[in-house]
């Protein structure tokens, strides 16, 4: 793999890699999660595409960025990314909390979103787990922290199906995030921000449709049938707002099938890619 690259974005240190060669792709993680997260995409699409991972602000090793911890902001930042790598457009693949960030900037500057995959995309729909809803609550969040800082295995567990033998590198970079850097403040700060006790509130999923409703680049939702993160009933309400999406359904994967089933999905992304026009633009910047 790749060695780890940092550079400044708006006072931040942000952590990402590039491997491979080809038409850029811009992986977008999830809540809580990584570049590592990726691990397994990026191998299986680095000898067409060029890869970009990236640790979002306050996530895995990156500095956090206060203005993108709301979702305009984290949509502008994903974009002042792209230009401080010099990326012109990329295909975009965004997972969980990260779907809907790619999704909100393939809609604010279409140009800059050759192709758009969502994996079981968060903020089109109210629904949440319970334990992200208490979270909100005074005290009961920081005790979720303190719990994943003990034993960072519950929160690799929660995306997946299979828990016995969860990979060793997603367990031991979660333990060095939430005890190293400033991911158990930034889960918080976007959780309460973004979330209330009936889920997620109906001022964030307006703004996220809102944008959404702007994405040209041919789309393709990608939702585990086992999902119990963002259940597979809300391929529906994203399909309505991007209407020309395509839904690809994945038998018996839970949240994370890029990790599970990830020569299944990798061979979804794959197929799809090559039937769009090519992602152009990848700079000269790293």
């Amino acid at each position: 793999m790749a060695q780890d690259r940092f550079i400044d974005i708006a006072g931040a240190r942000i952590r990402y890699r590039v491997e491979g060669t080809g038409p850029a792709v811009l992986l977008v993680h999830g809540l809580g999660a990584f570049i590592e997260s990726w691990a397994w995409t990026i191998a299986g699409l680095r000898d067409r595409y060029t890869v970009v991972a990236f640790d979002f602000p306050g996530f895995g090793f990156s500095d956090p960025v206060p203005t993108a911890f709301a979702p305009e902001g984290a949509a502008a930042f994903l974009l002042s990314f792209m230009d401080a790598l010099r990326i012109r457009s990329a295909a975009f693949i965004g997972s969980s909390l990260g779907g809907a960030i790619a999704a909100m900037a393939a809609g604010r500057v279409p140009g800059r979103c050759s192709a758009l995959i969502l994996s079981a995309p968060a903020g089109f729909a109210p629904r949440v787990p319970a334990a992200t809803r208490l979270a909100t609550l005074p005290l009961v969040g920081e005790v979720c922290v303190a719990a994943i800082r003990r034993a960072p295995v519950l929160g690799v567990r929660s995306a997946l199906v299979r828990r016995t033998h969860l990979p060793p590198v997603l367990v031991e970079t979660a333990r060095r995030a939430f005890t190293q850097g400033a991911a158990g403040a930034s889960c918080l700060r976007i959780v309460r921000a973004t979330v209330g006790l009936r889920g997620i509130r109906p001022e964030v999923i307006a703004r996220v449709r809102t944008a959404a409703e702007r994405v040209t680049a041919p789309t393709l939702l990608i939702w585990g049938t086992r999902d119990r993160v963002v259940p597979v009933d809300q391929a529906a309400a994203v399909a309505r707002v991007i209407r020309h999406a395509r839904t690809h359904l994945m038998p018996g994967a839970g949240h994370a099938p890029f990790i599970e089933n990830a020569d299944a999905f990798n061979a979804v992304v794959r197929e799809f890619l090559s039937r769009v026009s090519e992602p152009v633009g990848v700079g000269v910047g790293w």
